[in-house]
């Protein structure tokens, strides 16, 4: 579902939304989703207006290797080849 919401330059567009429970009135309402990275969605006068969001995101990163990566079964990697098997006939 999509709902219209008002963007700072004046023009409407369609945004991802879901149905909550208005726990006011015990209703449905549609909410626009929260997933946009710039935008943040405010309802005001009972219209849906964009804000740009402020600060910045930040990529989190491990400051440490994870525990498995020294065990080569677990490694990302190509395996190393296998020795071929001998068969216990072949004496």
């Amino acid at each position: 579902m999509t709902i219209s919401v008002e963007f700072p330059d004046g023009g409407l567009r369609d945004m991802p939304s879901e149905l909550r429970i208005d726990h006011a009135t015990g209703g449905l309402d549609h909410v626009p989703l929260d997933c946009n990275a710039q935008w943040r969605f405010v309802r005001r006068n009972g219209r849906w207006l964009a804000q740009p969001r402020h600060g910045s995101l930040a990529v989190l990163a491990p400051q440490v290797d994870e525990w498995w990566r020294g065990i080569a079964t677990m490694a990302d990697g190509p395996r190393p080849p296998r020795a071929p098997a001998r068969s216990p006939r072949a004496a």
